[in-house]
């Protein structure tokens, strides 16, 4: 069985040092020290802008070096992505483009000649033509999708064919939603477990295709790292990388993805919801929290001539970043002061430009929305029932 896995690590901007040394201790040197003991096996690895120029600051920058060392041996190959892991369909296309060129730059200057992306990580894996034509028109030859992406359907997709998208030239791997989510899982702690999901599958004889949180190994899952290293000792796995595994397929087909993530369901694809957890029309928070991401948005677009523009032109890049939007889903997800850490963040873009009154105004109108519906929630026990409803 070929294997190709993608882990994807970030951090949001900012993240407290005592955080991510636990996290680096926990995930990020268990999965170097894991493949440096395994000089065949290899993986395609996402890691966002933000969180490599964090590791230094926070004395870890061997672990940047080591992934440049695992990446120069061949077992490691980068992806693009948007530098502070935003939702990028629901962007205007200027900051699209924007996110993807601040991340080649960072991991540029820190990974050096080894950072050479052909394929592209979605955040979240939330799709959109929109979005998929920009990120080829910007020299990307394959993007990653959650499986449910080909026809909104989970279990409809081959994982034997090399897909592109119609009318161009951009390939898409489809990963097998089940069998990642598997290492979040707590049902997984066995060899015999996996071997068992694979077979109840019946999709991997030739290929498994699996991309998750790269933390899911040893810090989300204390055994997941120990686990994922004794399959990948297993004599019937051998592992390749995203782009490997495309070169590998003869049989090719296209395809027109449908808008989603890769937290989508059925039913909320059937009612033209693609993102739920980061933009659901029917949870209010969300309609104010990008409410006001769009007031700021356009404002910065209209004020390149303003003398503070590039001070605030930096602010925005770090505040529109993902974590905001679903840690307010409560789905069970729910952290007030993630929320409005993130609608501060962007009221602090508009105060630092000079003029645009009125929007300043709307934007503090809109922050104070959003704290009183944060503390109704709490009051009202509606977070509570949330984190029932989604145990």
């Amino acid at each position: 069985m070929l294997w190709a896995n993608l882990l994807h690590i970030y951090q949001p901007p900012e993240q407290r040092k005592k955080i991510l040394l636990k996290i680096a201790e926990d995930s990020y040197f268990s999965i170097i020290k894991i493949l440096k003991k395994r000089p065949k096996v290899k993986i395609t690895l996402n890691i966002n802008g933000s969180l490599t120029e964090q590791l230094p600051r926070v004395g870890l920058r061997n672990i940047i070096q080591e992934f440049k060392f695992l990446a120069e041996r061949g077992q490691v190959e980068f992806t693009g992505s948007a530098k502070y892991h935003i939702i990028l369909p629901l962007l205007p296309e200027e900051e699209i483009i924007r996110q993807i060129k601040l991340n080649e730059e960072t991991n540029k200057k820190f990974f050096g000649k080894v950072w050479r992306p052909r394929g592209f990580f979605l955040p979240e894996l939330c799709y959109s033509k929109k979005a998929a034509k920009i990120i080829e028109k910007l020299g990307y030859s394959w993007i990653i999708l959650d499986e449910i992406a080909y026809s909104g359907r989970r279990g409809k997709v081959s994982f034997d064919k090399r897909y592109s998208l119609k009318d161009s030239e951009l390939k898409i791997v489809f990963r097998n939603r089940g069998l990642s989510d598997l290492f979040f899982s707590k049902w997984l702690d066995s060899i015999k477990k996996f071997e068992r999901a694979l077979k109840n599958d019946g999709r991997c004889e030739n290929f498994l295709i699996t991309c998750f949180d790269g933390e899911n190994l040893g810090h989300h899952r204390t055994r997941m790292a120990e686990l994922w290293a004794k399959i990948l000792n297993e004599p019937r796995v051998e592992t390749l990388t995203f782009s490997e595994l495309l070169a590998r397929y003869e049989e090719k087909d296209e395809t027109e993805p449908v808008a989603c993530s890769w937290a989508s369901n059925e039913e909320e694809l059937t009612q033209g919801i693609p993102y739920p957890l980061w933009q659901n029309p029917k949870n209010p928070i969300h309609t104010l929290q990008w409410e006001l991401t769009y007031l700021v948005t356009n404002a910065i677009s209209s004020a390149k001539r303003d003398p503070n523009f590039s001070k605030a032109r930096e602010k925005i890049d770090q505040s529109l970043f993902s974590c905001q939007y679903w840690w307010a889903s409560g789905r069970p997800w729910w952290k007030p002061e993630m929320i409005k850490k993130g609608a501060q963040k962007l009221v602090d873009v508009l105060d630092i430009l000079q003029g645009f009154s009125q929007e300043k105004k709307k934007g503090r109108r809109l922050y104070g929305k959003i704290v009183f519906l944060i503390k109704e929630w709490e009051r009202t026990g509606k977070t509570k029932a949330f984190k029932r409803r989604f145990k």
